[in-house]
């Protein structure tokens, strides 16, 4: 289980509450809209109406312990923009923000925001995968069960063995189907193919045993 904060509960930052919340999370609610705020009382972890644009908020709630934080704040911009430059330089982790223009997203690069997303481009659901596994870089569901990922190799204790010898489907319920080298080349996941530190694997199985294995791979 992991922790994080949202902050703005439009319909954007609604979604990415209600998900983490399925999952298993514990999510802090932040807005300054009381009726969203008591909307939210029995769903999220825990809810607080406040301006997050101010620095002394935010240091309250301890934002840098958070394992991730979205800014969501929908029509004012410049509340945006303000909040995910207090929030990145109060030293939080794992930063998404919301944007709404191509303007507003090249300012909250520049700012710091770890990751942008456009509404329009991205659901709620597929955020709140990416924050609570951030190991994670592409995500694809293939049915309501199971998907398909990609995720880098970090952990020494893999690091020159085959597939075989790793035992990652008798062990964590994962299947590689193919590997991009450190080197340069990629192969097909074989029993005989040797895993390195910094491989691509490319990885089906069922959602939550591929969540548990980025964690530990």
């Amino acid at each position: 289980m992991k922790t994080f904060c949202v902050i703005g509960l439009g319909r954007f930052g609604s979604s990415v509450v209600k998900n983490l919340i399925e999952d298993g999370h514990e999510v802090v609610a932040i807005d300054t809209d009381t009726k969203k705020i008591d909307n939210f009382k029995d769903i999220a972890t825990h809810v607080m109406i406040a301006d997050a644009t101010d620095e002394r908020v935010l240091k309250n709630i301890e934002i840098d312990k958070f394992d991730g934080v979205v800014v969501a704040i929908g029509k004012n911009m410049q509340a945006s923009i303000l909040t995910t430059m207090l929030v990145v330089e109060s030293g939080a982790k794992n930063v998404v923000a919301k944007a709404t223009t191509d303007v507003q997203v090249k300012v909250l690069t520049k700012v710091g925001a770890g990751k942008i997303i456009q509404p329009e481009k991205d659901a709620g659901e597929r955020v709140a995968d990416n924050l609570a596994h951030p190991d994670i870089s592409d995500y694809l569901d293939l049915s309501a069960d199971y998907s398909f990922v990609k995720m880098k190799v970090k952990n020494p204790k893999f690091a020159n063995l085959t597939l075989n010898q790793a035992n990652l489907t008798q062990d964590y319920g994962v299947n590689v189907a193919f590997i991009n080298k450190t080197d340069g080349t990629a192969n097909i996941g074989k029993h005989d193919t040797v895993i390195s530190i910094g491989d691509t694997l490319y990885v089906v199985g069922i959602k939550k045993d591929i969540e548990k294995f980025s964690e530990i791979i």
